[in-house]
């Protein structure tokens, strides 16, 4: 049997809602950048997700939507 040793054999080990609780707080990060990188999107999936997804967004986000929707259909 191989023995493996940890990258940093004294650090403590997190336990399970520490790990939740940092994956939150990640993905918290990533979404704020996300939104400052502008309105950019990319979808692939079901007409229901997205239009599911419409609930979530807030009015200038949709004013976004609305105006870049209106390009496309005068194109």
């Amino acid at each position: 049997m191989e023995l493996k040793s940890a990258h940093e054999p004294e650090a403590e080990v997190m336990s399970a809602d520490d790990v939740w609780d940092d994956a939150q707080r990640l993905a918290q990060v990533l979404q704020a950048k996300a939104s400052k990188a502008g309105h950019l999107v990319s979808l692939r999936i079901p007409l229901s997700t997205y239009l599911s997804a419409l609930d979530d967004l807030s009015r200038e986000d949709l004013m976004v939507l609305r105006k870049r929707v209106e390009d496309r259909l005068a194109s």
